[in-house]
């Protein structure tokens, strides 16, 4: 069995523990707003609010080092476009081929 779905299934068991244990209704008030829920639900939707808000307070960040990584790649593309393409021979001499050379015995 994966890790992933172990971990996935010890992770239900616990929060179906957890709302069974916190299943009291509670009173809630915000602004203007008040209901009741049960106390498992409000600690459940408190813990999304701030994983989601988590979530945006670092995706600016994300999102700046991918433009970052798609600049440098398109300036990397550029570069290699402009490179003259090397001919070995040219570099040797016109007549001279690889090997071409002082024979030491």
């Amino acid at each position: 069995m994966p890790l992933v779905l172990i971990v996935a299934i010890g992770l239900a068991v616990v929060s179906a523990a957890f709302a069974i244990q916190n299943s009291d209704v509670v009173s809630v008030s915000f602004l203007a707003w008040e209901w009741e829920a049960s106390l498992a639900l409000i600690l459940i939707l408190t813990l999304g609010t701030g994983v989601l808000i988590g979530y945006l307070a670092g995706l600016p960040s994300v999102l700046k080092g991918h433009m970052t990584a798609k600049k440098k790649d398109r300036l990397i593309a550029e570069l290699e476009d402009s490179l003259p393409e090397l001919d070995p021979f040219e570099v040797l001499g016109s007549d001279d081929e690889p090997g071409d050379g002082p024979v030491r015995g």
